[in-house]
């Protein structure tokens, strides 16, 4: 995992990048042949994404034409010359397409929908993990008494049980009611990802070189803590929800929390501490090789992808839900929001901070610029 992309990886990823540039240019074809099934007009809320400024003729139009374009654009990013300025152009031209189809299309809903994931199935998933692993590490065991006690005590205030239920289905129902366009956004969202991995490795693998390991090191390390820091206030204003004085709902809304709210509202705040923990595992040891608590993992060497592409994909939903974080702020007159949230500011750090990583993680073992070894296969780590 410590080699240079190769070739071969590298076409690879393109050939994936243009046949779904080429589904994107058929998505947008389909529009224009029937225009009631375009859908990034349908905002049910206020309208905060940049979509909204087309209409659905000229937004199918521009899908289909960049699709075309970027097709062609993400085979010829691997064949250009290294170091000539025609690839430095392709290169500019593949990290706007990543931009617009990772950070101007989608919305906030895309990370809304995220948040959502991560807080009903991020505790279920955790028990797994540490119920797999209790017989080698016995102080799992503390954790899941513990997790116990909260989801006892929950029970007993009457927290969870039939409002947690009800809430649930309120999520389903709204879910149904919003159709396609999340399925839509993160499609767009994969384009973007898909373009930026491109234009990366295609780079990478021509050249390699950038900056010094030292200040690759220190600006990283600064992106990856910065990153970390930002949904800390998030949590912190849900976590008030367990106290007298909740914050963050709007005046005269406390009775929401009777309704199962309080619960979710939590899991989103432990969901926030929880990325930012798994954020300092881009500048941590056990970000490297798999943690000794983790049963059938432990002590081997983290694939770089595994990082790379859950945080890469995390830092444009928070970039492209920015510009509906600000429309809203602004229209509202709420720029407490973007305390609370953000995103503009966390985003690109943690953008920054995988791209660190993934320099780090892939520079040549052979080479005197390498940052980092990669750990042997029999290590450990607690």
């Amino acid at each position: 995992m410590t080699a240079p992309v190769s070739p071969t990886a590298t076409s690879r990823i393109a050939v994936s990048t243009a046949a779904w540039a080429l589904s994107c240019a058929a998505l947008g074809l389909w529009w224009l042949l029937e225009p009631g099934a375009y859908v990034l007009d349908d905002v049910t809320n206020e309208p905060t994404s940049l979509m909204m400024v087309l209409s659905p003729a000229a937004g199918s139009l521009l899908f289909l034409v960049l699709g075309l374009l970027g097709a062609g654009l993400a085979v010829s990013l691997v064949q250009a010359g290294t170091g000539s300025a025609g690839r430095r152009a392709l290169a500019a031209g593949g990290a706007g397409f990543a931009v617009f189809f990772g950070v101007v299309v989608p919305d906030l809903q895309v990370l809304s929908l995220l948040g959502y994931a991560l807080a009903i199935l991020g505790g279920p998933i955790l028990v797994a993990i540490l119920l797999a692993g209790s017989r080698r590490h016995r102080r799992n065991h503390l954790v899941l008494a513990l997790m116990a006690a909260v989801v006892g005590i929950g029970v007993g205030t009457g927290q969870i049980g039939a409002p947690t239920v009800e809430l649930f289905r309120n999520i389903r129902d709204g879910l149904a009611t919003v159709g396609p366009r999340p399925l839509v956004l993160a499609f767009m969202l994969a384009g973007g990802l898909l373009f930026a991995a491109t234009t990366v490795t295609a780079v990478h693998s021509a050249d390699g070189h950038g900056d010094s390991p030292e200040r690759l090191r220190r600006w990283g390390r600064r992106a990856t803590i910065l990153a970390a820091v930002c949904p800390l206030p998030y949590a912190l204003l849900r976590m008030t929800w367990l106290t007298p004085w909740p914050q963050g709902l709007g005046e005269g809304h406390e009775e929401m929390l009777d309704d199962g709210v309080r619960v979710f509202g939590v899991s989103l705040g432990l969901a926030a501490v929880g990325g930012a923990w798994l954020t300092l595992g881009l500048i941590s040891r056990w970000g490297e090789v798999w943690p000794a608590w983790l049963p059938g993992l432990r002590g081997r060497p983290v694939p770089v992808l595994a990082a790379v592409v859950p945080a890469s994909v995390v830092a444009l939903a928070l970039s492209a839900a920015s510009v509906s974080l600000v429309v809203m702020s602004l229209q509202n007159d709420v720029l407490w929001l973007l305390l609370m949230l953000p995103a503009p500011i966390w985003g690109p750090a943690l953008g920054l901070a995988t791209y660190a990583y993934y320099r780090r993680r892939t520079a040549p073992t052979g080479d005197p610029r390498a940052l980092s070894r990669q750990p042997a296969p029999d290590a450990r780590v607690t």
